[in-house]
């Protein structure tokens, strides 16, 4: 099950990975693992991330091929002696190569690096059609609890998978 992790390398994205993160995001459940060009509004978003100090696009490779991504972004804070709060985002592997240790392997970087930013928490919402697929088994297993109710409002147009997911 773990074969893959441990040959699985978790880096901090560059600009080059744009096209690779895009394809694994652009089918979200999925996972897909196809490349795609980006927009123009998307290289320049892209760009702006890579410049981020607070924000961190990770990547993981197997084989030189990109199959598992996600995003650390720490946010200063008054509270909890002023410790930063980290918070994950679109944790997203290839469908070929889930279930063998690819996120965890992701997770794992992203929380030492929050660790040694001097956060005090690390928090993450995931969708409830998560809590059947293994994404909530794992975040537990990393040591994260369902302790809050999280809630979330969309300024635009939401995302097929969510309104797919309120379907009867």
């Amino acid at each position: 099950m773990m074969d893959a992790a441990v040959t699985c390398t978790v880096r901090a994205a560059g600009p080059e990975d744009l096209p690779a993160v895009l394809g694994l995001q652009a089918r979200g459940d999925q996972g897909g693992d196809e490349p795609r060009s980006a927009s123009d509004l998307e290289g320049q978003t892209w760009m702006q991330m890579m410049r981020s100090e607070n924000l961190t696009v990770y990547v993981a490779e197997v084989n030189g091929q990109i199959v598992g991504t996600a995003t650390l972004i720490t946010a200063l804070n008054l509270t909890y002696d002023c410790a930063p709060t980290a918070f994950v985002e679109a944790v997203v592997v290839a469908a070929g190569h889930r279930r063998k240790g690819i996120a965890t392997a992701i997770m794992r970087q992203l929380l030492r690096d929050a660790r040694s930013a001097g956060c005090n928490k690390v928090q993450l919402l995931s969708h409830k059609r998560h809590a059947f697929d293994g994404a909530h088994r794992l975040y537990t297993s990393l040591g994260f609890e369902p302790e809050a109710e999280g809630f979330r409002l969309y300024l635009q147009q939401p995302p097929a998978a969510v309104q797919a997911a309120k379907l009867p």
